[in-house]
């Protein structure tokens, strides 16, 4: 028998399109709801709030300053002087080389006396002759041989002799100099058999142990000083090393066109570390003391207003949040001084706020922290 073929319906073009359809969508929707679960998780996450940050803190505490002043000015000798002739004439002897130590008394040049030597024995001379004429009237008058006009001639003869005799002593006293005072001689000017003129400069004498420090303060500064009180300067020679002076008294009485007061005071230069003519960079501590709060120094940091701090400040609590963590407050400074370690501040601070003393570069307003003893050093990202 006859095997007989059986013909079977091939599947439509429609159904096959369904279900690739189907299939497409159900895939869609897997992706989807997948997605959908990260979204999720993903606004889960940013929901919470981040930990703190650690922070080391101190607390602002009052404190007194003595407010300085900063000035500039002038070292000068203590006592200082050209040393001139009076006269002139030639120098026949120099007792001395430039830079010279020296005492007071010490002949520094003898001109040539020869002259004024001769005009002393001429008025010795002269006074002997009169005086013993006086004498011989004098006793000629017992014997009523003179009048007592001749004798009051006499007498004045004598008076004028023996004044020439001081004129020639005197005008020879002038062919000798002598130091002063103790001190450092400087260039020598002069040479031996040199004619110079009177008020010519043969050199420059100063006394070092000691110099004057010579500068000024405004008329608002007047009541700031006091007698005794220590200045610290520093000059251009030495820019590490500070000097101090003491103040020895002012002028009584302001400057009338700058209104300023004049003020000296005194220098210990034993060690002739400084010269006069130096300026000197200085700062008054004023007698007048100003309140302060001091802080660590390195909780000032800078921002674009200018000096600052941050200040913790303590959130009030809420049904939600009983004990809410410190927020950070940047507040704007004006530091006194810095010294030792420590800030002085005027104004921006209050008596026992909490300031940051480390970390800041990685702070910012409001930003969640917590108080710890230390914190892990700051480092910056760029190598």
């Amino acid at each position: 028998m006859a095997e007989q073929s059986i013909d079977r319906p091939k599947p439509r073009l429609w159904l096959r399109l369904l279900v690739v359809v189907l299939l497409v969508a159900a895939l869609t929707a897997a992706l989807a709801y997948q997605k959908t679960v990260e979204i999720q998780a993903q606004i889960a996450q940013g929901s919470q709030l981040p930990p703190p940050i650690s922070v080391t803190v101190a607390e602002a505490r009052p404190g007194e300053w003595n407010r300085r002043i900063k000035a500039i000015g002038t070292l000068v000798a203590f006592q200082g002087v050209d040393i001139t002739s009076e006269v002139s004439g030639v120098i026949k002897s120099i007792n001395f080389d430039s830079g010279d130590e020296v005492e007071a008394g010490w002949l520094l040049v003898e001109f040539d006396n020869r002259t004024e030597m001769a005009n002393l024995e001429a008025a010795r001379a002269q006074y002997d002759a009169d005086n013993r004429q006086y004498q011989r009237l004098l006793k000629l008058k017992d014997q009523s041989f003179v009048t007592n006009n001749d004798i009051d001639t006499q007498a004045a003869l004598v008076d004028v002799a023996g004044a020439q005799v001081n004129v020639a002593k005197t005008a020879l006293s002038k062919k000798r100099i002598f130091a002063p005072f103790s001190g450092k001689l400087g260039i020598r000017r002069v040479d031996i058999g040199e004619y110079i003129a009177p008020g010519s400069t043969i050199v420059t004498l100063l006394d070092l142990n000691e110099l004057y420090l010579d500068f000024t303060l405004p008329e608002e500064n007047f009541n700031d000083l006091v007698e005794e009180q220590l200045i610290e300067f520093r000059v251009r020679s030495y820019p590490d090393q500070t000097f101090t002076a003491r103040v020895e008294t002012w002028n009584p009485e302001l400057d009338a066109d700058t209104r300023n007061i004049s003020i000296r005071a005194i220098v210990d230069n034993r060690k002739r570390r400084l010269a006069p003519g130096m300026f000197a960079d200085m700062q008054v501590r004023s007698r007048r003391k100003v309140s302060v709060l001091t802080v660590p120094e390195t909780s000032i940091f800078y921002n674009i207003y200018g000096q600052a701090v941050y200040v913790l400040e303590k959130p009030e609590a809420s049904a939600t949040d009983p004990d809410p963590d410190s927020r950070l407050a940047a507040r704007q400074v004006d530091v006194a001084y810095r010294a030792n370690g420590v800030a002085g501040i005027t104004s921006g601070v209050k008596d026992g706020d909490l300031v940051v003393t480390a970390g800041q570069l990685k702070l910012y307003p409001n930003l969640r922290v917590a108080i710890v003893d230390d914190v892990p050093e700051y480092q910056s990202k760029a190598q």
